[in-house]
């Protein structure tokens, strides 16, 4: 049994640094707040392993969970889809009991409404509506690599918008 975090970042200023892209634009300070929060709930569940995005505002939002396990910084989930984001999940340890995904949307939303397809009413919820910080929780049943299997789905245990 394996539990799967998929974040959104926390919400981001609407413009990059000066003179950068997309990739730099940081969080905001209710961002800051957002992330905090969303940490103190994950450091109570546990988490053995971050795979974040190399974007700005998803680093920093993994930051300010104050969350101290591994993380894997990853330039593949900044501006993927669904399918890349699910060959990275595969590719970690069956020893990882606990993962935790931080990226964008609609990447995340979408994948979260995948896997929680069983639920045909919350998933359409889930694509929906998915704002900054937004935190879902997927019980998995069957190994990391069997994300790979778009007709899996795995349990929702619960989902926290801030």
């Amino acid at each position: 049994m394996h539990t799967l975090f998929l974040l959104r970042h926390a919400q981001p200023a609407h413009s990059p640094v000066t003179g950068s892209g997309d990739s730099q634009r940081p969080l905001t300070a209710v961002g800051r707040r957002q992330a905090a929060e969303v940490g103190r709930s994950l450091q109570l569940r546990g988490v053995d392993l971050t795979l974040c995005s190399s974007a700005l505002r998803t680093r920093e939002t993994f930051e300010a969970t104050g969350l101290s396990c591994p993380v894997e910084v990853m330039r593949a989930l900044y501006s993927c889809g669904v399918d890349t984001m699910r060959q990275r999940i595969s590719e970690v340890g069956e020893e990882v009991p606990t993962l935790l995904v931080v990226g964008h949307a609609p990447t995340v939303p979408a994948l979260a409404a995948e896997l929680s397809s069983e639920d045909p009413v919350r998933s359409e919820e889930i694509a929906r509506w998915y704002p900054p910080a937004t935190l879902t929780e997927i019980s998995l049943d069957w190994p990391w690599d069997g994300v790979l299997d778009p007709s899996r789905t795995g349990v929702l245990r619960g989902i926290q918008r801030l």
